[in-house]
């Protein structure tokens, strides 16, 4: 095809599409802007926010140590009220957070939601299931730990 093009617009592509590949091969996808998985894996220590009542079930607690293993870390965990937890994830001053949250939740605009945890059937967005929540934007984290629930 480049072949076909006239003298200038081969020059042209023969400086933009390298160039375009060069930067795409710079970018790394997903990103974290807020660097999450950066620290955790630096610092050994994930900071995990678990919503007052929530129990982990088995399929979290597997979730979690998957999560512990692959960035070297260990929990350091905070419990507390579901709009306290939430909103200091939004800030960034804990990792992962916990809990029996719903899809429709005013919070899933705020922060980033795992699938349910261990359920075989999909729930209504309506219903609070067990889940994890991570900071929006924190796209190769949530990754991380959607590959790990599976």
């Amino acid at each position: 095809m480049i072949s076909s093009l006239s003298g200038g617009a081969h020059r042209l592509f023969s400086i933009v599409l390298p160039s375009f590949a060069l930067s795409l091969g710079a970018c790394s996808i997903p990103r974290d802007p807020s660097g999450t998985m950066d620290r955790v894996e630096q610092s050994g220590t994930l900071r995990l926010g678990v919503i007052e009542g929530a129990e982990m079930n088995e399929a979290s607690r597997r979730t979690l140590a998957r999560v512990l293993d692959r960035t070297g870390s260990r929990p350091e965990t905070q419990r507390g009220d579901s709009e306290v937890v939430l909103a200091r994830l939004k800030k960034g001053e804990i990792d992962l957070v916990y809990g029996e949250l719903a899809m429709d939740s005013p919070w899933s605009r705020e922060v980033a939601f795992s699938a349910p945890q261990g359920l075989l059937a999909k729930a209504p967005k309506s219903e609070p299931v067990p889940r994890f929540a991570v900071m929006n934007g924190e796209n190769g984290w949530l990754m991380l730990v959607s590959e790990a629930s599976k």
